[in-house]
């Protein structure tokens, strides 16, 4: 009745509630919404110059790369570690080309430790060797996997191949891919870590003296899945291979877990948790394993992105196990990456990144460095890994210059 007797209000309401879905359609397009700002800010005589007016609101993530604008008073980037290295976690894959033994040098490593999964046999060993002669490189073979599709007890077969190593060749140690307890088979069941039939390869491993170097899963993202609240979205995101999230996949704590109750069921064998156990998120639950496991050490090897952020608590936690942790890098000798490994071990820099130029960022923060003293430097670098593969000081300087 109201708008009856007011025709020309009701026009004037509708006009204006048109006009201000209108205004509310054009402000969800960012073009729009820029300009706005910008006419808002030359008439307040905010800026009286050029905006940009073609900022993109919304960039891919992967193209996300912003320039930190702190200056440090005295950033420090050593170009040579503090004290010689053994490289305890590398890698040198069939397509490295490079001189081995040189790149070693120039990086002042003396020892490094292959940890070459595929050698599974005296003859593939063979092989390798006959590549690299020298006594610097030292090889971990891996298990011969190829017995679990031949009839009999594909474990003993497993073991006597590791045996022939050992027996032969006197390889030092073995390498576990996170495949086991994952994603390797035996008639269709996956393998657990704390499997029995396992056995007669841990007890090749006591006879033998030989050292495990076990990974186990890998960080707890990898597990999550692959959304808006992964704090390592942009790796996964890349590659989706890495994880194991859903259904056929254990449980990340079920598998640390079975890691667990093996090193506890084995103290004849001398383990390394590689990745820092998988534990350097929570170094709490690292402690624990340390306390309860003698027969375990950790290593650094691509987990100093982990470390660098909770750089207080992870400096107390190296003071106090300082002959627990072995330094490695994951890889063949790389400059670039050594030497961001140098800085957050050996100086007190603050927000650097845990990455060389040429290599992808697993997410988005920096890292911050430990400043360990030198007696914990030495450990790191080379006097716990000399004592676990029984090598003299002696016999290890020979091979620096």
């Amino acid at each position: 009745m109201f708008f009856k007797n007011h025709p020309t209000l009701k026009k004037i309401l509708i006009g204006l509630f048109v006009f201000s879905w209108v205004l509310l359609l054009a402000w969800s397009f960012h073009p729009v919404r820029v300009f706005t700002r910008i006419q808002i800010a030359h008439a307040l005589g905010w800026h009286s110059g050029a905006m940009p007016r073609d900022t993109e609101e919304i960039i891919a993530l992967q193209e996300f790369h912003p320039r930190s604008q702190l200056i440090p008073e005295d950033p420090q980037k050593p170009e040579k570690p503090g004290f010689p290295l053994v490289e305890f976690h590398g890698h040198i894959f069939p397509s490295y080309k490079d001189d081995l033994f040189k790149e070693m040098t120039a990086l002042r490593t003396g020892l490094f430790i292959d940890l070459a999964l595929r050698t599974t046999t005296v003859e593939k060993y063979d092989a390798l060797r006959a590549r690299y002669p020298s006594e610097r490189l030292i090889i971990f073979p891996g298990l011969n996997y190829d017995r679990l599709k031949e009839e009999g007890d594909p474990f003993q077969k497993m073991a006597d191949d590791l045996e022939a190593l050992a027996r032969d060749r006197g390889v030092k140690g073995l390498k576990l891919w996170k495949d086991l307890g994952i994603f390797r088979k035996y008639k269709g069941e996956i393998i657990p870590l704390d499997d029995s039939r396992l056995d007669p390869i841990w007890d090749v491993c006591a006879k033998y003296h030989l050292i495990v170097a076990i990974h186990t899963a890998d960080p707890p993202a990898f597990f999550d899945p692959i959304d808006e609240k992964n704090e390592r979205f942009e790796e996964l995101a890349r590659r989706p291979e890495w994880s194991f999230y859903g259904d056929g996949f254990p449980d990340f704590r079920e598998l640390l877990a079975e890691r667990d109750r093996l090193f506890a069921r084995r103290r004849d064998v001398q383990f390394v948790a590689l990745h820092f156990a998988e534990l350097a998120h929570d170094l709490g639950s690292a402690r624990k394993l340390l306390e309860e496991n003698p027969n375990v050490m950790i290593d650094t090897a691509q987990r100093i992105d982990e470390l660098g952020r909770h750089p207080r608590a992870v400096q107390d936690f190296f003071m106090k196990y300082q002959d627990r942790i072995l330094y490695g890098t994951d890889g063949p000798p790389d400059r670039g990456k050594a030497e961001i490994y140098w800085r957050f071990f050996e100086t007190d820099d603050d927000y650097f990144d845990y990455y060389p130029e040429y290599k992808p960022r697993k997410g988005l923060w920096k890292i911050h460095g430990l400043n360990l003293p030198d007696t914990v430097l030495r450990k790191l670098y080379y006097q716990n890994a000399l004592k676990l593969l029984n090598i003299s000081e002696k016999d290890f300087f020979r091979y620096i210059e």
